[in-house]
């Protein structure tokens, strides 16, 4: 084991672990798991279970970072152990070029885990669970931190949720965090010996226990895939379950309810995955969970057909979007920095419900035309199909609120030239695209938005 000195740490490598069955369990299974073998990680891991665990000599030097090390030297789980074996109180830190994520101890014992990944906060669970709007998490975060308080205590104080409901989210998040972690080939570890606040003992878990979740995941999608090869799958659902889709609906949560409702016997899985606005392996999550649940089969091994619902969509968010930008580019040319102070107004003026259309699009640079941002908002917060034409009238409050304020602190002329950029974009639909209902209602958004400025 080298000692630094220096900078008051240690470096520690897969040679300063000892040469045991324990260890050897612990190397083989994150082999197997990184090569994607996941029944022979979990046989490994299973195995080191078994055994107790070997201790490794760390120097201690209180108050400072008690040793570091790599991911690509040592398995996560070994460091990992490093620490239980040891039976440390501290932190560890585990740092990519993408991600950072913090790992507590109390007495050996995983109890904790906090993260800067965004998906794997825990104001993205609640708005995923539909147990708070993204318009109040905003409020309730803001509020908490004033207070000194961390969200989910805050919550359970305001009595938005119970203890045990914070306890099992929690719970949740921090296996979703450490799971994760099990999937990076590189990545720096430090760790640090500190005290444990009483909050930040939420549960126990030793390093196998994770592990073996996170092997015992990756085997439920592999075993998905053994059955479903391919994304040119198409699903139905079944007639018995038609008739009570209602009452179906009713104990999905919103992403799963938003899948549900596109699977019609045509819809592939690269179409589902399109339609969503959710990344291929969380939409085949969702999909593996309701085969599991009965709610749908597989209908037909290779189907492809034109999806005209999703094409018409996506252009017309395309379209709405490309005046989005339109409208901000200006902005921009004519106020510089204090554009986005316009755009915030705008957008804090809209109601409610089409607040969470623009949620997460950033305003501060120019508007990217992505439209799975918009149709991953429509999919978490409008899962019923009678709703997904919400965006029309979210696009056309919005943007009419910025050419108000365009209006009253540049004067009629600029905002003019907007609006006449806008009404170019009007007769081109009405000119060129196919008549449809959502043509008709773009159309009137759009009639809307140019009368409200008279040239």
């Amino acid at each position: 084991m080298k000692n630094n000195r220096e900078q008051d740490f240690q470096s520690l490598g897969s040679s300063d672990f000892p040469a045991t069955k324990f260890f050897m369990h612990l190397s083989n299974g994150t082999k197997f798991f990184r090569n994607k073998e996941f029944e022979k990680a979990i046989s490994e891991w299973e195995e080191a279970a078994k055994l107790r665990p070997d201790s490794v000599r760390i120097k201690r030097m209180p108050g400072s970072v008690l040793f570091r090390s790599s991911l690509d030297d040592v398995p996560l789980v070994g460091l990992l152990y490093a620490v239980s074996s040891n039976a440390q109180t501290g932190v560890a830190i585990v740092r990519s070029e993408y991600a950072f994520k913090e790992i507590f101890f109390k007495e050996g014992w995983i109890v904790f885990a906090r993260t800067t990944k965004s998906e794997e906060r825990i104001g993205n669970f609640l708005t995923k669970r539909g147990l708070i709007s993204p318009s109040n998490l905003e409020r309730m975060a803001a509020r908490a931190k004033k207070d000194g308080v961390k969200l989910g205590r805050f919550l359970v104080m305001k009595g938005l949720l119970t203890e045990k409901e914070l306890h099992e989210l929690l719970d949740f998040q921090i296996k979703e965090i450490l799971c994760d972690l099990f999937s990076w080939k590189e990545g720096e570890f430090y760790f640090a010996e500190k005290g444990i606040d009483e909050e930040d003992e939420v549960v126990s878990y030793t390093p196998l226990d994770l592990a073996l979740l996170a092997a015992r995941r990756a085997l439920d999608f592999a075993t998905f895939r053994k059955m479903i090869p391919h994304n040119k799958v198409i699903f139905r659902i079944p007639p018995y379950i038609e008739k009570d889709k209602a009452k179906v609906m009713e104990k999905l949560d919103a992403n799963e309810k938003f899948i549900f409702s596109l699977i019609d016997g045509s819809r592939n899985i690269d179409q589902l995955i399109k339609f969503s606005g959710n990344d291929e392996i969380s939409t085949i999550n969702i999909l593996y969970r309701l085969v599991l649940m009965g709610l749908i089969k597989k209908s037909r091994d290779i189907g492809t057909y034109e999806d005209v619902e999703f094409k018409e969509v996506s252009r017309f968010l395309r379209t709405f979007l490309e005046v989005l930008r339109l409208v901000v580019d200006s902005l921009n040319k004519e106020l510089g920095a204090k554009a986005k102070d316009v755009l915030d107004k705008a957008r804090k003026g809209l109601g409610e419900d089409y607040r969470k259309i623009f949620h997460g699009i950033p305003m501060d640079k120019d508007i990217p035309l992505d439209v799975n941002k918009v149709l991953k908002n429509i999919s978490l917060y409008y899962p019923d199909p009678s709703q997904r034409l919400v965006f029309i009238d979210g696009f056309h409050e919005f943007i009419s609120n910025i050419l108000h304020e365009m209006n009253r602190i540049l004067g009629k002329n600029v905002t003019n030239r907007v609006v006449s950029e806008i009404d170019k974009v009007r007769v081109d639909i009405f000119r060129f695209y196919t008549d449809s209902p959502i043509k008709r209602r773009v159309l009137g958004a759009l009639d809307k938005i140019v009368a409200q400025f008279p040239r």
